[in-house]
């Protein structure tokens, strides 16, 4: 079963954990391909007594771990060196960057860049009238928060956490259950470690099915709509085994190989993209339609951050923000345990500013652009992509706004081909991650073996056929929500296991930054 070579270079599989989580995803996603619509009145009840009764922990969860972030950034922890005194980082800034950016968003940043406005500037919050001047204040600043430093913020105690885990305490593990051991002490060698790691594959294949549930119906429809064909259910399996077969040669061929050159191709890629809208478009109003929303965020961060409306019950904060918080929470273990695998060397504050910071200004850009762009067209030239989007779906109203572009004929495809390159680079780390945990110990210079990593390729492409199957946004939603539950007591016990590290290492010597512990057999 191991697969391990004569050199070492593949790591042994752990029965329990592999199977256990295998068996796991079928039994939950099974049903959807059997019993298909009829599941979707259960799941909209599920959905919504999930994120209604529990906003309160979500939103309060989420701040938490902004507050926890910056005092691990600013605190006398912050120059704690994620490794010993003479490792240096893997990987080039950019490198490092482009792998942490297209693996922590993926090719549903541009699906929803293009939809939040439009749903806002409906649907606004606070009370607004639809498609007033108040409504689009709002239309990105929404958008920029949800995928601002709150949500980056929730992969913060994971990433610091297993970080310190490999490459301070020197521990050959990629279970998030050891890195727990702070707290939970030998009882994570039993079956709640195996419980523990169990939950956290069920929560990373829930977050990557909303994904596909989002941008394989996208990128279905405007091929579709490119080439003049009806949008049926074989277009979108054709789509998902295309999206698969990249994936798959990527996470077979490992992080130096695959990933790493996938993600910097996708960065100069979106690059490219970002800036031909930004030029043909309305330029001007791009920049002060997004300071201005910009503006509104800054002044309501918290009134965002803490919203419920409990009185009038408009389900706008439940629907969005709660939904979103469990989506983050739901990649969190995978994100974490990805940018520890590739932050050897760097600091504490190093990490933290950059997954928090740069990677929300490089959301942002997909917000003032695409989100300005599809408010312009709507407010501003009266293409009702509100409409195509209730009528036909978000799929084709991303469709109808890339033909409003000069060149449309060259650049659909362009934004096709980016959109492959940029879920590809999403799901083959996800695949490279669960394959890793679901290993008994990653040493140094080994890696998990190939035919998991094809298992689990194989295994999410068919998820994602099975969430397309049921179809609808509640069906989608409660993929990510009802799996990310758990994550957020793992969360909070990851954070208590590496303050207690922290401490122990480096409570008393405040000018200590580094320290070497024996590397483990």
């Amino acid at each position: 079963m191991s697969q391990e070579k004569s050199k070492g270079i593949y790591a042994r599989i752990n029965p329990v954990v592999f199977w256990g989580s295998a068996i796991l995803c079928v039994l939950l996603y099974a049903p959807m391909l059997i019993y298909g619509t009829e599941l979707q009145p259960y799941v909209a009840v599920i959905l919504k007594a999930i994120t209604y009764r529990m906003d309160w922990l979500w939103l309060l969860f989420t701040l938490g771990c902004v507050i926890f972030s910056f005092w691990l950034a600013f605190g006398k922890y912050g120059n704690v060196k994620l490794g010993g005194t003479d490792d240096k980082p893997e990987f080039s800034d950019f490198s490092w960057l482009s792998m942490m950016f297209t693996g922590g968003v993926g090719a549903g940043l541009v699906y929803w860049s293009m939809a939040e406005p439009l749903y806002y500037l409906k649907f606004p919050p606070y009370w607004n009238e639809a498609f007033s001047g108040q409504a689009s204040q709002f239309a990105i600043a929404y958008g920029m928060f949800h995928w601002g430093i709150s949500a980056w913020a929730i992969f913060v105690p994971g990433a610091i956490a297993f970080a310190y885990m490999l490459y301070v305490r020197k521990k050959p593990y990629f279970s998030p259950s050891y890195a727990c051991r702070g707290v939970l002490g030998d009882r994570v060698d039993g079956w709640l470690g195996r419980a523990i790691d169990i939950f956290v594959v069920l929560g990373l294949v829930g977050g990557l099915g909303t994904t596909l549930g989002t941008v394989i119906p996208m990128m279905s429809a405007v091929a579709a709509g490119y080439l003049g064909i009806p949008d049926t259910m074989t277009v979108k399996v054709v789509t998902t085994l295309v999206i698969a077969a990249t994936f798959t040669y990527s996470a077979v061929s490992g992080i130096n190989s695959g990933i790493k050159k996938l993600s910097e191709l996708n960065s100069w890629l979106c690059m490219g993209l970002l800036a031909f809208v930004a030029i043909v478009g309305p330029t001007l109003f791009l920049f002060s339609f997004y300071v201005d929303n910009l503006g509104v965020l800054i002044t309501n961060f918290f009134r965002m951050s803490l919203y419920t409306d409990p009185i009038s019950k408009s389900g706008f904060p439940q629907d969005w923000t709660v939904f979103y918080w469990a989506w983050w929470a739901a990649w969190a273990m995978y994100f974490g345990l990805f940018v520890a695998r590739i932050s050897k060397g760097r600091t504490i504050k190093n990490v933290v500013l950059n997954m928090m910071v740069v990677t929300s200004i490089g959301c942002s850009l997909f917000f003032l652009v695409f989100g300005g762009y599809a408010v312009n067209l709507q407010l501003n030239l009266g293409v009702a992509l509100d409409m195509t989007m209730k009528d036909a779906g978000a799929g084709a109203m991303i469709s109808q706004l890339l033909h409003t572009l000069p060149l449309a004929v060259i650049v659909v495809p362009y934004f096709l081909f980016v959109m492959l390159i940029f879920q590809a680079t999403t799901i083959d780390t996800n695949a490279y991650i669960i394959s890793s945990i679901s290993c008994k110990e990653v040493k140094n210079g080994q890696e998990s073996p190939q035919w998991t990593r094809l298992f689990w390729c194989a295994l999410l492409a068919v998820i994602g056929i099975a969430i397309m199957v049921v179809g609808g946004l509640p069906v989608v939603q409660l993929s990510s929500v009802a799996t990310s539950v758990p994550i957020i007591f793992i969360i909070i016990i990851l954070s208590m296991s590496l303050l207690k590290w922290l401490k122990e290492d480096f409570g008393r010597e405040k000018e200590i930054q580094v320290v070497d512990y024996p590397e483990e057999d």
